[in-house]
Formats: C-alpha cells, sequence, structure tokens
C-alpha cells in the first residue's frame, strides 16, 4: 500500500524535470544559436570550419512608435528602437542576414554606428577623421578605398578581418537593425558543430 505514494512521487518527478528539459531548451532556442563558418572573410578571428555561438537575446529591441508620449529613445540615431540592454557597438562581431539575401547569414565585424562619418584610404579606415588601431587584421594587405560616407540612422558600417578576402559593407552597404541576428559569442571545435543541441547554420 506504500507503494502507490511512491509512484505517484515519481510521475510527478519526471513531468517536472520533462517540463524544465522543454523551459531550458526554448531559452536556448531564443536566446542563442550555432553556426558553422564558411569561407576566410573572418581570419584570423575565426577560422573556415569553425563554429561558433551567437547570442541573439543581447540585441533584443522594441518600436516605442505607439508609446511615443511615454518612452523617448535614449538614442537620437535609433529613432523609436530601444533596445533592452544596448545596440551593437563599434568592434563588436555581429551575425546578420545578408541585406541582398536574408536566407543567408554573414558574419563580420562592425566598423560604424548611426552618424559614424566612415572612409577606408589604401586600406586604413578612418571613422570620424580618424584613423582606427585594428589589431585582428588579417596580415594581408588591403588597399581598398571607400568613402567617405555617413552611416545612417538604424545603420551599421561592418568589414570582414581578413580585407581582402571579404564581401562587406563596402560592396553592398550597411546593415540594418532589422537584419540583425545576434552578437558573435564564442568559438568552439568543427567536431562538435553536428552534436549541439541547437539547429545548425552556416555563416559567410
Amino acid at each position: 500500500m506504500y507503494l502507490f505514494p511512491q509512484k505517484r512521487n515519481l510521475y510527478k518527478e519526471f513531468i517536472e524535470t520533462a517540463i524544465l528539459a522543454a523551459f531550458i531548451f526554448l531559452c536556448l532556442h531564443l536566446s542563442i544559436q550555432n553556426y558553422q563558418v564558411e569561407g576566410s572573410s573572418m581570419d584570423p578571428t575565426l577560422s573556415e570550419g569553425e563554429c561558433v555561438l551567437s547570442n541573439k537575446f543581447i540585441y533584443t529591441r522594441f518600436d516605442t512608435t505607439g508609446l511615443s508620449k511615454y518612452v523617448t529613445s535614449l538614442d537620437k540615431h535609433q529613432g523609436n528602437v530601444l533596445f533592452l540592454f544596448h545596440p551593437p557597438k563599434r568592434g563588436e562581431i555581429v551575425v546578420f542576414r545578408y541585406p541582398k539575401d536574408p536566407e543567408r547569414h554573414f558574419v563580420k565585424r562592425i566598423i560604424g554606428i548611426p552618424g559614424d562619418q566612415v572612409e577606408i584610404r589604401k586600406g586604413i579606415v578612418l571613422v570620424n577623421g580618424y584613423g582606427i588601431e585594428e589589431p585582428y587584421l588579417n596580415p594581408l594587405p588591403s588597399t581598398s578605398n571607400w568613402g567617405p560616407s555617413i552611416v545612417q540612422a538604424e545603420n551599421y558600417f561592418v568589414l570582414g578581418d581578413n580585407r581582402a578576402a571579404s564581401n562587406d559593407s563596402r560592396s553592398w552597404g550597411s546593415i540594418s537593425n532589422e537584419h540583425l541576428v545576434g552578437r558573435y559569442w564564442f568559438k568552439y571545435w568543427p567536431a562538435l558543430c553536428s552534436i549541439a543541441p541547437l539547429k545548425q547554420g552556416d555563416l559567410k
């Protein structure tokens, strides 16, 4: 007669564990995404074949248009868009949807944020008239020229760390808030890509 309460306790623990596991999986699915890098556009920071996790939660944002009487943006360049934490910053590596084909995901580094003037002279990047230090660059020289141009509101100028082999804002312009997927978090061994508990995507 003492077995029935024990069985009920086991069923209860099983259901609670299943609910908790489903909740954790949902949180992971909504907050992070894993990818495998294709190409060399981010060498040496990210090499072809490496797997990365992106934090999708960090750039959570809200359109406050309907609440404009009560909520004002803290950033004049973001209009009615309010970020839960902070908007993308210079130097951050971001995952985003390719503007010309939203089905494809790219990974690049943010160089210019809204309101910045960006120019490239013989491979040297100038932001607001000043050359920036870029210790992360691939040693292969780049002599490209671009701009100058002002980054528009809610937009970001992005470049690959391997400037000599990167398809980026120099070719197709800035990305917008709507293209953002998440911020690069960390990389891990290629052998673990296929066993990660999330749907894997590919990055250019």
